[in-house]
């Protein structure tokens, strides 16, 4: 057997490359190197080193060296340990109004966007703020300004706004620094269509920093009933996401026709 024949039969894609779980090879790397220590002293000095190569070459190609890993590192390591890790760097962004310590439905109940409905055991949005809500997206969904939007709310120009989308979310950059993500851009143009009627509505809305507006915006997309991309239903499922590093159960709600998140929150 050739020596890349070799390579590629215990190679693990599921475990290295972009699906290398971290943790786990810091994990492995820190076992490697207690274990080589130890056999060095107990024995030669030259039988650790060459131990420690071979596991850092297991590690390299298998993604691990302790075999379950990566399983027993989704199990017990901390999850607050496991989101510094979790996929690629924009994750690292916030997502749209998930860091103000807000309760945005008395203060949606106020303005009047949403009201009691189905013999007062839900929520609903009101008539009037659902309707002009749909118009709004219809108009930054057909007529492109999006971005024009966006700098508004930002307070930045226009040319300083870049939105980049992603498979699994839509990233915004405004003058040069990545600012939010939302879950997909049906998600961002649905909030961005919500500032209008929510600034008419809500009192003290100028007066909120940015983290608050984006939680009672959030908040106000829980209530869509229409696709803002493809305008066709939406529905809540429960989902178990994988990632590299975790597993994790959410509330989810998509658009049916096109797939689009709308939102995502870990139950």
């Amino acid at each position: 057997m050739g020596a890349s024949a070799f390579v590629d039969r215990i190679k693990q894609p599921e475990y290295t490359g972009e699906n290398r779980c971290i943790p786990c090879t810091v994990t492995n790397v820190a076992i490697a190197a207690v274990l080589a220590i130890g056999l060095g002293y107990v024995w030669l000095p030259a039988a650790g080193i060459g131990f420690f190569l071979i596991s850092l070459a297991a590690i390299y190609f298998r993604g691990y060296l302790v075999p379950y890993t990566p399983q027993l590192t989704k199990q017990y390591f901390p999850d607050r340990v496991l989101r510094w890790f979790d996929k690629e760097p924009a994750h690292d962004v916030p997502v749209a109004g998930s860091e103000a310590d807000i309760d945005p439905e008395p203060v949606l109940l106020e303005a009047r966007a949403v009201e009691v409905c189905k013999g007062g055991e839900d929520l609903c949005a009101t008539d009037e703020f659902a309707s002009a809500w749909r118009e709004e997206i219809k108009s930054l969904r057909e007529d492109g300004n999006l971005e024009q939007r966006l700098a508004e709310v930002l307070e930045v120009d226009q040319s300083d706004v870049e939105i980049a989308e992603r498979e699994e979310f839509a990233l915004v950059h405004a003058e040069g620094q990545p600012v939010a993500r939302w879950e997909s851009k049906a998600a961002l143009i649905a909030d961005m269509a919500a500032v209008p009627e929510l600034r008419q509505r809500t009192v003290g809305w100028d007066e909120m920093d940015l983290q608050v507006r984006g939680r009672l915006l959030n908040g106000v997309r829980v209530f869509a009933e229409q696709c803002p991309s493809c305008d066709g239903p939406v529905d809540f499922s429960q989902e178990t996401v994988e990632s590299c590093c975790r597993t994790v159960d959410v509330v989810a709600l998509g658009c049916e026709d096109c797939g689009a998140r709308l939102l995502e929150v870990e139950t």
